[in-house]
């Protein structure tokens, strides 16, 4: 457990050692890092700030799919045209600014045909509720050069909406999209049909799952429907191979999604015991002391009724 909850500190996380650390010219300095995982896809991970975002790109024989395009601390696109030169097409898992901090460098990223979504994609999201994001403390090692903390914000970009059950094709290998709301109204997973490769977005990790956003900027979240959605997964891909998640480590096996499935039932069941929001760079846009986090095995759920 205490490789998850570890924040501060020199040494990388355990996790990283199980996989292929690639040798990359643009990674901004060593904000970026990128591993090869099983199944063909390559990871892009920012470890140095407390988000611990994870970019993935599944590559196919004619074309890739990337999910995500990160924070925006750091320009992402000369690295993903390092990785992927040819046809590349982005989607989002959701909204949240740590997905969405480099759309604005592409042409086109697909999002869930949801209203606030794609009023977001067209306003972008202001520095105020990202501020704390910005502070030095949710760095490791400082700020990279280059980034000017006072103007950290999502940029509007160009956004398309993408339907529920569409499915890419990326030349010998299908993936789907599936609408998973509960995080946010517009979360939405990928379903990799080629390998069996379930990509959670921020539903399914091990770290701080966050079940209480109701706000216009942040979104809404649902608890019951974040319930629904891992259920709806499970029954939609019986065969889940290997979870892809989009923060901390990369990958979790199938039975996780039941685990955080009960763990989330019995918060709202009220079976679950929490405690007072210690730490305010939990609460986001949102009153941290209307908030609990409860503790399981490996991960927490911060909510509020």
């Amino acid at each position: 457990m205490s490789e998850y909850t570890k924040w501060k500190g020199p040494e990388p996380r355990p996790y990283y050692e199980k996989y292929k650390k690639l040798e990359v010219k643009n990674d901004c300095g060593g904000w970026f890092e990128c591993y090869e995982l099983p199944g063909d896809i390559t990871a892009i991970c920012e470890p140095q700030h407390l988000q611990e975002v994870n970019v993935f790109i599944i590559k196919g024989k004619d074309r890739a799919l990337m999910l995500d395009t990160g924070m925006g601390i750091c320009n992402i696109e000369p690295l993903v045209r390092e990785l992927w030169p040819g046809e590349l097409t982005i989607v989002n898992c959701h909204r949240h600014f740590d997905h969405t901090g480099n759309n604005w460098r592409f042409p086109e990223v697909l999002v869930a045909d949801e209203p606030h979504a794609l009023k977001q994609a067209e306003t972008g999201c202001p520095h105020e509720p990202l501020a704390n994001q910005a502070d030095e403390d949710m760095f490791l090692f400082g700020y990279p050069e280059g980034f000017v903390p006072e103007e950290y914000c999502v940029r509007p970009f160009n956004a398309k909406p993408v339907e529920d059950g569409h499915v890419f094709d990326l030349g010998e290998r299908e993936v789907e999209l599936i609408y998973t709301p509960g995080h946010l109204e517009d979360h939405l997973m990928l379903f990799d049909r080629k390998e069996k490769i379930l990509f959670s977005g921020d539903m399914i990790y091990l770290g701080a799952i966050y079940v209480q956003f109701s706000s216009d900027i942040m979104g809404r979240s649902d608890i019951g429907q974040y319930i629904d959605s891992l259920n709806k997964v499970e029954a939609k891909f019986p065969e889940i191979s290997a979870v892809y998640t989009s923060h901390n480590d990369f990958i979790m096996p199938p039975d996780c999604i039941g685990v955080i499935r009960d763990a989330l039932t019995a918060v709202k069941d009220g079976t679950a015991k929490g405690e007072p929001l210690r730490d305010e760079k939990y609460g986001y846009y949102e009153d941290p002391v209307t908030m609990k986090q409860y503790q399981f095995d490996g991960f927490s759920i911060v909510y509020k009724e």
